[in-house]
């Protein structure tokens, strides 16, 4: 799996540290006292920011070497948060909140994904998604194998998506090196 051979130099990227940090810093504000669900987590750039805010965060990532390093991070920095290598269907716990930094376009059925996600979530949880916008399949620079989608046009996405499911958009940024990326802020609707 390329992000096993990845996950030791992952952190080095500083557009990618740069990203995730903006991500956690907008979502800071809604992880007080909640529990959170780090899905795709990798190292933790996003959900370990979280330590000593929200009450749990539990990573998941398909990768047993980015779960691997996430969790000497956690430790190493006395965190209240884990990682385990394990398909999001297979977690059986509720959460307030979901954030999914960077995965969409790695996921083939999203309509599916989204479905499984929205009940992880407790009643008024919040999913957070950031994601490409729509690009010319230059954004890997390792090869699109892997790759489901080279982004989302952000009309379409939530026209397609988010109206199917009980979800009410409030949110959108972000600009990533010279690629587009949308912040999706999303409500579940009880």
């Amino acid at each position: 799996m390329r992000f096993d051979l990845e996950a030791l130099n992952w952190d080095e990227k500083p557009r990618r540290v740069e990203l995730a940090k903006a991500v956690s810093e907008y979502v800071k504000k809604d992880v007080i006292d909640k529990s959170v669900l780090d899905f795709g987590c990798g190292t933790g750039l996003v959900s370990l920011n979280f330590c000593g805010l929200a009450k749990d965060i539990l990573g998941v990532d398909l990768s047993d070497k980015m779960v691997e390093i996430y969790n000497q991070k956690a430790k190493k920095i006395d965190c209240n948060a884990k990682a385990i290598s394990e398909d999001v269907n297979n977690v059986n716990i509720k959460f307030d909140v979901i954030v999914a930094n960077m995965v969409f376009h790695h996921i083939k059925d999203i309509q599916e994904m989204l479905k499984i996600l929205s009940e992880k979530l407790n009643p008024n949880g919040k999913l957070f998604i950031s994601d490409l916008y729509l690009e010319d399949g230059t954004f890997h620079d390792k090869g699109n194998d892997d790759v489901s989608h080279f982004g989302f046009e952000k009309k379409s996405f939530e026209s397609k998506y988010f109206k199917l499911l009980n979800f009410e958009t409030i949110y959108k940024i972000k600009k990533h090196k010279n690629f587009d990326v949308c912040m999706w802020e999303l409500k579940k609707i009880v």
